[in-house]
């Protein structure tokens, strides 16, 4: 029985992936050894950083003005890491509410520099994007989470701001063309639309590391570090890389960001509109902030929950469970999820509602 699996991370990988890094991890290329043996410093491994980077700049639109760099741990370091290196004690960053991964953000920041919380869609379960706020003076960057992946919402639009944006895009990074311009740094954890857990990609607006923050920075959090040692200050997580590598090249034959876009958008379609019609499930998000990555949605009687877990198991759709506690049900749809999965689980919401509807 073929799986189609719906896990919000770690996520479902291109079946030609596995492939070439399941052969790799035997052995790599013509060496006679794993990847996973070899040194980060050696030419090989070199290469594969440097060609990952390069693929991050190509599909980006990244030009001089930008660094990339891979790190260990996931996007929740950078949470903390980020404006470790780009505030002072004394100034403040700006965030919206969104969710789960917005509050995050906020006690992580907190613990470094004083936070601002501009808007909340707290009041309303994060079921929208918190709009009509009004930038305070001063801060020196905007926070932002493109997409939360337990609240099911999305930015469509990334806002026109004096500072520059700092964004958690761990769950929509190379899902779709971005302004770049906007951005002062970008963290993406690889286990969503472009790797494994265990490697996360950071971009770097370099005017922001010119003039060092007021605070001592631990030399192994430092931005700069990784920036000067090419991503190899220390033993870097190859085999991760790797498969990022190789994740990029996947994004870059299927057509780029544009083409992501356009069959994430395909994706999505297919299940909100099962989702608007159909009379036993309902979504959680409002229309015009539903995202592309994350359908969040729940039945409406009590009781049916585990009777559709139960069901969509049986039939081969697994990780639809919602966080525990949202409750409910997320389909994750990235990049690698193909359109004929979510037409399964979309005739599956069909047939079920034929039974209890």
């Amino acid at each position: 029985m073929k799986i189609y699996n719906f896990s919000p991370g770690p996520a479902v990988i291109p079946p030609s992936v596995l492939g070439e890094a399941s052969r790799s991890l035997v052995q790599f290329e013509d060496t006679g050894m794993s990847i996973a043996e070899m040194s980060h410093r050696s030419p090989k491994v070199m290469g594969i950083v440097e060609e990952a980077s390069a693929l991050i700049r190509e599909l980006l639109g990244l030009n001089s003005d930008y660094e990339v760099i891979w790190v260990q741990g996931g996007a929740s370091s950078q949470l903390a890491v980020a404006p470790m290196n780009l505030t002072d004690p004394k100034q403040a960053i700006a965030v919206a509410d969104t969710g789960y991964w917005a509050t995050k953000a906020i006690k992580a920041a907190e613990q470094i520099c004083k936070v601002e919380v501009v808007a909340s869609s707290e009041a309303t379960g994060y079921d929208r994007i918190p709009r009509d706020w009004t930038l305070p003076k001063g801060v020196r960057y905007f926070h932002m989470v493109t997409n939360e992946t337990i609240n099911g919402t999305q930015y469509r639009e990334i806002p026109d701001l004096p500072v520059p944006i700092v964004a958690d895009m761990t769950s929509d990074f190379l899902t779709r063309p971005i302004p770049i311009k906007k951005f002062g740094v970008i963290f993406a954890s690889a286990q969503k639309n472009f790797g494994l857990a265990g490697v996360t990609c950071v971009v770097i607006r370099k005017d922001l590391m010119k003039t060092p923050p007021n605070r001592v920075i631990p030399t192994i959090f430092d931005y700069r570090t990784h920036m000067a040692a090419q991503s190899l200050y220390h033993t870097a997580p190859v085999f991760p890389i790797y498969v990022s590598m190789l994740t990029l090249r996947w994004i870059k034959k299927m057509g780029g960001l544009e083409k992501m876009a356009e069959k994430n958008a395909e994706k999505a379609a297919v299940l909100y509109s099962e989702l608007d019609r159909n009379p036993v499930f309902q979504g959680s998000v409002v229309e015009e902030d539903r995202s592309v990555m994350n359908v969040c949605f729940r039945t409406d009687r009590a009781g049916l929950e585990e009777e559709f877990l139960k069901y969509t198991e049986r039939n081969g759709v697994v990780g639809i469970k919602g966080f525990p506690t949202v409750g409910g049900f997320r389909a994750s749809i990235y990049n690698a999820m193909p359109l004929d999965g979510v037409q399964v689980l979309a005739e599956m919401m069909r047939m079920f509602a034929g039974r209890f509807g």
